[in-house]
């Protein structure tokens, strides 16, 4: 519809009571007219007198929200089908037309005083009648030629409608006359539509074998017919008829029995106006897919720290397989957010996809040496998937509702519902996956004889290197046939700028969210997990009050500087005790730990700078790979943590007594850690020599001491519940 634009001056309606008006749907009834305003009622009597000048009388039929319908209606329409004369089909207008211009020559030469308004008299001049008609006619069309033999009354009968009712008066219905279809009998009918059904099953017959079918049926009926003595027997119809009659039947029925209700919905069901976003991350879809590509997993730099189980794990012990590609894909910008390579779709993949949407993923550009930016990010309003299980997870609903995202699930074998992000993975596999070795052309038909299998060359980094240069180089900067040919990256930077994006939550918060559910055992020196000291005051007097000490905490391995523990019933932020571990990931500790242990193999605890110079020696070495392996998911759950702990991380901790600063001062008796003698003496170094130890233990300490045992147990009669009493005392 063109732009509507009101004209100074708009001409002047004019009305009568007996019309019909519809206002936005809704009949209404003229009243009266003073000036340029008119004034309507509702035609019910249930509301109002309403006022509308011309002007927006105009603007209301150009739009739509206003129908005038005169009374002086066409009277012949009530014979007729409600349809207008330029809707009706081609023969009724060729009919309409030689009468009109037969009608016309008769007037013309009426009125020349030629002919008169007699049978006789338009008998004699007939002729000259239908050659001035063919004449009219070819003056518009060059092929036109009267084909009616017409009798005197029925001319005078077309002559006296014309008159009256105009051109309509010339049109009928004769083409709507008559039954010219095949007349069966009740019985040849039930004989035929009882093999049709044969059609409408898994078995998939052909029309000619139901043709067949129906044959036997008749040829079978008219036997039994022969055997009784009887003589009316049934004559089969014919193969048109029959094929006919197949295809008048439902095509949804046809579709669903033949291939099911899936391949039935995806064929029929309707489209409306689709889906309304308007600005970004409004909508955002996601799904995974194995990825079109056979890829030959060889060993990154980063990779070779790993164990064979832990490779084969992941998929990246040399062996040949595919991979699944998790995709998160905002809807209005058509910019893909996050992306995540795993063995198998899990709900982790598709936390790990959220989460890299909210995230600015620079380092993952920086180490594929991308030429343009991958920062889009921010909190997304509405995320729709699929039914597949790892999106419909408790846990993973429930993560979603912690960060405020409302979870949309489509039903299933409906991929219409979500058709952006289906449509992501066609281009990948149209555009991308056939430039790269090893590509499968996902169907076999496509592959044909080839064996991508031994030409599979891509390393699983030079995989994340490829996904990610194409996305942020190639997809994102791309004219767009959903965007009018705008880039995604450009449409995301104008409607960022007009509308802006939620900021995604902070770091304290994802913590929480997507941290790992862990239990550890609180000590004197604090909770322990893989290696790391994590302490508070906060814990220090938890354990002094609470016999309690089965902490529950949350272990975020993309951040292992600080974990979440519930104390009581709140849960608390505990950083932990070295600096050196603030922004370290786990896998990077893991990779730090191994390289350690390599080179100290008999030391069971480590000076901090130690392990800082091992964090800097791995991130300098496979910084490049660390990047791209975080687009694998690795799977890390509280079963791993546990697993290396007792495998890898037993007996190994870094000393508490390091040279740094600590990393909270001025928190009196209690610490990031709890104070024990040896740290008595250290504190009064500059006043006198330190001591051996055993004579600083001998002494009464003045800060209080924890034991190594648990509380109270049936062994122990007790022991603990008085050394906890004689503290209170103290």
């Amino acid at each position: 519809m063109l732009d509507f634009v009101k004209s100074a001056f708009a001409p002047r309606y004019t009305f009568e009571n007996v019309d019909t008006i519809f206002i936005r749907g809704r009949q209404y009834r003229y009243i009266s007219s003073h000036g340029d305003c008119h004034y309507f009622v509702p035609a019910d009597g249930q509301g109002p007198r309403e006022k509308y000048d011309n002007a927006t009388i105009a603007e209301m039929l150009e739009t739509g929200h206003f129908d005038h319908r005169p009374d002086r209606e066409f009277n012949y329409l009530t014979e007729l089908p409600p349809e207008m004369l330029s809707l009706l089909g081609d023969e009724e207008k060729r009919r309409g037309s030689e009468r009109e211009a037969i009608v016309l020559a008769f007037l013309e030469k009426y009125q020349d005083g030629k002919v008169k308004r007699t049978d006789t008299s338009i008998r004699e001049g007939m002729d000259s009648i239908l050659g001035a008609a063919a004449r009219m006619m070819r003056d518009y069309d060059t092929r036109a030629t009267i084909r009616e033999t017409v009798s005197p009354r029925s001319l005078r009968r077309w002559v006296s409608a014309y008159e009256k009712d105009g051109l309509a008066g010339l049109y009928d219905d004769v083409s709507q006359r008559g039954n010219y279809g095949r007349k069966l009998t009740e019985e040849q009918r039930f004989f035929m539509y009882s093999k049709l059904p044969g059609y409408l099953s898994e078995l998939k017959k052909t029309p000619a074998n139901i043709v067949k079918d129906v044959r036997n049926a008749f040829t079978a009926e008219n036997a039994e017919r022969e055997a009784a003595g009887r003589e009316d027997l049934l004559k089969c119809p014919s193969r048109v008829t029959i094929l006919a009659a197949i295809h008048h039947l439902s095509p949804f029925r046809v579709k669903l029995a033949r291939e099911g209700v899936d391949e039935a919905m995806r064929a029929f069901s309707p489209v409306g106006e689709g889906i309304d976003v308007e600005r970004p991350l409004q909508r955002v879809e996601m799904d995974e897919q194995k990825i079109d590509l056979v890829s030959l997993m060889e060993d990154s730099g980063l990779l070779q720290m790993m164990t064979h189980e832990e490779k084969a794990q992941l998929g990246l012990d040399g062996s040949i397989k595919r991979w699944w590609i998790t995709v998160l894909l905002d809807v209005r910008t058509r910019c893909i957010l996050g992306m995540t390579l795993s063995r198998t779709p899990s709900s982790k993949s598709g936390l790990r996809a959220v989460e890299m949407g909210m995230r600015d993923k620079g380092v993952w550009a920086s180490a594929a040496d991308a030429q343009d930016a991958w920062s889009q990010h921010g909190l997304m309003g509405t995320l729709v998937t699929d039914c597949g299980k790892q999106f419909v997870g408790h846990d993973f609903r429930t993560r979603l509702c912690d960060l405020g995202i409302t979870l949309v699930h489509c039903p299933g074998a409906r991929p219409w519902l979500k058709p952006y992000i289906e449509r992501v993975f066609r281009t990948i596999s149209s555009q991308l996956m056939p430039r790269l070795s090893g590509c499968t052309f996902g169907s076999i038909l496509r592959k044909g004889s080839g064996k991508p299998e031994e030409k599979a060359a891509l390393t699983v980094d030079e995989l994340c290197t490829v996904l990610v240069r194409w996305i942020v180089d190639v997809y994102h900067n791309e004219p767009h046939e959903g965007l009018y040919k705008e880039t995604p990256r450009d449409c995301w930077n104008r409607l960022t700028m007009q509308y802006g994006v939620t900021p995604p939550p902070s770091l304290r918060r994802r913590r929480l969210i997507f941290g790992e559910k862990l239990s550890r055992t609180l000590q004197k020196d604090g909770l322990t997990v893989a290696g790391v000291h994590y302490h508070s005051r906060a814990l220090a007097t938890h354990m002094l009050h609470n016999p309690d000490r089965e902490m529950e905490i949350r272990y975020y391995p993309e951040d292992i500087g600080a974990i979440w523990v519930k104390i009581g019933t709140q849960w608390t932020e505990v950083f932990a005790v070295h600096r050196c571990f603030h922004g370290v990931s786990y896998q990077k500790w893991r990779m730090a730990h191994r390289e350690l242990r390599a080179k100290h193999a008999k030391a069971a605890e480590l000076k901090s700078r130690v392990v800082q110079q091992a964090l800097d020696y791995i991130e300098s070495l496979n910084a490049d790979a660390m990047a791209k392996v975080g687009l694998v998911l690795d799977t890390i759950d509280a079963e791993t943590i546990d697993r290396h702990e007792c495998e890898a991380f037993i007996g190994f901790c870094v000393d508490d007594g390091c040279d740094e600063e600590p990393p909270q001062t001025n928190l009196g008796d209690f610490g990031t850690s709890l104070p024990t003698a040896e740290d008595t003496a250290s504190v009064h170094a500059n006043e006198a020599p330190r001591a051996p130890a055993e004579e600083i233990s001998s002494d009464p300490p003045e800060t209080i001491q924890f034991t190594d045992c648990q509380p109270a147990n049936d062994d122990d009669d007790g022991e603990d519940d008085n050394f906890i009493l004689q503290l209170r005392d103290k």
